[in-house]
């Protein structure tokens, strides 16, 4: 889906209702930026929001995602493509989600290992215990301190 195509196919149609982006807004009980947002092209509406902006529109949900008008004899065609599409986006966003979630994973268990050798070291430089748990409390805080960082 071009989401450029999309903003100004919602520009268009909200001009073609003598609506500024602002009424559009208040109707859709959203903010004008929001609006903007779709209209430049930055972002499309969420789900929850399609009916009520294509009603306020008067269009169908599936000339949104288009971003074009669908003649009656293409309508049925053009829906398969667009549940093609939103089909593989739905796929990306599956796979890159799966990357995020083993860089924390892979994140989460660099720190714990991080923390409990600065614990070990210091364990054996020092022969106390009390030292070893309070490197390991600061290896924590280094380890944090750069996540945060970076």
């Amino acid at each position: 889906m071009d989401q450029i195509k999309i903003g100004n196919f919602i520009a268009q149609c909200r001009k073609e209702k003598n609506l500024t982006q602002r009424q559009l807004a208040d109707i859709l009980g959203i903010s004008d930026k929001a609006v903007s947002k779709w209209e430049t092209g930055k972002g499309i509406p969420d789900a929850g929001c399609m009916v009520p902006l294509c009603e306020a529109l008067g269009i169908s949900v599936n000339e949104l995602l288009t971003g074009e008008r669908i003649p009656e004899e293409e309508y049925q065609e053009r829906a398969e493509e667009v549940m093609v599409a939103l089909a593989e986006m739905k796929s990306e966003v599956a796979d890159v989600k799966k990357k995020v979630f083993s860089i924390q994973d892979g994140a989460k268990k660099g720190m714990g290992f991080g923390a409990v050798l600065a614990m070990v070291i210091s364990y054996h430089a020092y022969s106390s215990v009390g030292w070893a748990i309070f490197h390991g409390i600061l290896g924590w805080f280094y380890v944090i301190y750069y996540v945060l960082k970076y």
